[in-house]
């Protein structure tokens, strides 16, 4: 600002013409511009200049302060008697200091935390929307495990704080799931459904192209689902087999006639049978054949003697590899001769 500098010449009848010294400093304020915190009184002072007056631009005001608890801008002379110095200041009452830019934050699962989404100056932060002792530098955010948590900041300009901003901060881990053994499409529907929690971060595509967290599986196949997000990714496969896509299947007759084909009564197995029991019963309910070895076939005779062709019945227990579980199977069976 322009100051104004006035100096007062006395002139004596039969002396010479003399000149005082100014003890008015050249600058009233230390700046053009003062801010205040909002909800406080403020009293601007100036520099005290013995035998001087003080005039104000506010009406009444004569000393070496004024109180003010408004924005406004304000001059005032000062005249020692030999100079007079006059500047302007403007004291504003800052109730429009803005929160600092915050946006959510997201981290990955044991990931160092070194920066937060948050701009403004003279950060500070808080655990709280109100009270608590602020905090400087990052806020103890700890990525061991997964879950959120929120934080407060504020940025002080000209010694006033700002409102408190909040920040969600998320930890969320890489996908994780696990489509489980293979399974069976019971018969006479439509399929099965495979899905996995959504953890409503990831996205998913599965090898039929469809994406989301769940598919039909409508027919015996293989399928697998891959899922990423920013930290990470992960995949897995399962297979889905048909109601009676069993590892180990019983033929429905047989003919012991010793021609090379079909002599004996035998399960047909496709995979590793770890465990099998087979159990094969005439029309009187006497056991004519068992074994506990999937290899092992009925020959047809019971005690030495051919038995007579006509309906048996089979009762079988055994593991399937691929659908990792235990199976019973009963039906009946022919003998042809």
């Amino acid at each position: 600002m322009k100051k104004t500098i006035t100096t007062l010449l006395l002139i004596c009848c039969c002396r010479a013409l003399s000149f005082g010294q100014c003890t008015v400093p050249p600058d009233l304020f230390p700046t053009d511009s003062i801010m205040v915190c909002t909800g406080s009184a403020y009293t601007l002072n100036a520099p005290v200049v013995g035998g001087a007056t003080y005039a104000w631009s506010v009406a009444g005001e004569a000393g070496t302060s004024v109180n003010l608890n408004a924005s406004r801008r304000i001059w005032l002379t000062v005249d020692d008697g030999v100079c007079s110095i006059t500047d302007t200041v403007t004291v504003l009452f800052n109730s429009f200091l803005l929160s600092p830019i915050v946006s959510n934050a997201k981290l990955c699962k044991g990931q160092g935390v070194t920066d937060l989404p948050v701009e403004g100056e003279n950060l500070q932060w808080y655990d709280d929307a109100i009270g608590g002792m602020p905090g400087t530098g990052l806020p103890p955010v700890s990525t061991i495990d997964t879950g959120r948590v929120t934080y407060w900041f504020t940025q002080t300009i000209l010694g006033c704080e700002s409102p408190r901003a909040p920040m969600l901060v998320r930890v969320i881990d890489k996908p994780v799931f696990d489509l489980g053994d293979a399974f069976i499409i019971p018969c006479g529907t439509a399929g099965v459904t495979i899905q996995v929690v959504d953890d409503h971060e990831s996205d998913y595509l599965w090898s039929t192209g469809a994406t989301g967290i769940s598919i039909i599986a409508p027919e015996r196949g293989v399928f697998s689902l891959y899922a990423e997000n920013m930290c990470g990714s992960h995949s897995d496969t399962t297979r889905a087999v048909e109601c009676e896509d069993y590892c180990v299947q019983f033929p429905s007759a047989f003919s012991p006639n010793h021609d090379g084909v079909n002599d004996t009564y035998k399960a047909a197995c496709f995979c590793p049978v770890p465990s099998f029991r087979l159990v094969v019963y005439n029309r009187n309910g006497e056991v004519v054949f068992k074994t506990t070895d999937p290899s092992a076939g009925w020959d047809g005779y019971f005690m030495g003697k051919a038995q007579p062709s006509g309906i048996y019945v089979f009762n079988a227990e055994f593991y399937d590899f691929v659908l990792k579980n235990t199976f019973t199977k009963k039906g009946t069976l022919m003998l042809v001769r």
